[in-house]
């Protein structure tokens, strides 16, 4: 191996010494400036593309969506609306009547023995059950919001 890096990258042969004049050292100069633009000129080329966001969508589809996806999955946790005391008050309330609903449910069916085709009794039954305990809670927490205003 003889000769610089540069001159085994630009395959110019390179004369002797004592071989070269004046106009060869220009043009060795000049061939070598040449190879090392056009080598600057790749080099930036592959950088603005590795550097372009749509060339590596376009290059990694689904690298780019699982992205997509893990990003707004974070961004939907970090920014999600915390519910107001009022609403976990009222959520817990529901899910007590609710509670409530299912266990009168349950006493009726142990107390009566229904028919096979006793859908609408029980339905009916289930509702009244309901009805008269959402109406037991909203007016305990009326009388519970007024004491609490005077």
């Amino acid at each position: 191996m003889s000769g610089t890096a540069l001159e085994q990258v630009t395959d110019i042969p390179s004369p002797h010494p004592a071989e070269r004049t004046p106009e060869d050292l220009r043009q060795e100069i000049k061939d070598k400036k040449e190879a090392i633009a056009e080598t600057l000129s790749r080099v930036d080329q592959r950088i603005q593309r590795m550097v372009d966001w749509r060339a590596q969508v376009g290059d990694h589809p689904l690298l780019a969506l699982g992205l997509a996806v893990g990003v707004g999955c974070l961004f939907s946790g970090v920014f999600a609306r915390k519910p107001s005391p009022r609403e976990r008050i009222m959520e817990a309330i529901a899910e007590g009547v609710e509670d409530f609903a299912d266990q009168v449910l349950d006493r009726i069916d142990a107390h009566f023995s229904w028919p096979e085709r006793g859908g609408v009794l029980k339905a009916t039954a289930a509702a009244l059950a309901t009805r008269t305990a959402i109406n037991y809670l909203s007016n305990n927490l009326r009388s519970a919001s007024k004491a609490q205003n005077v």
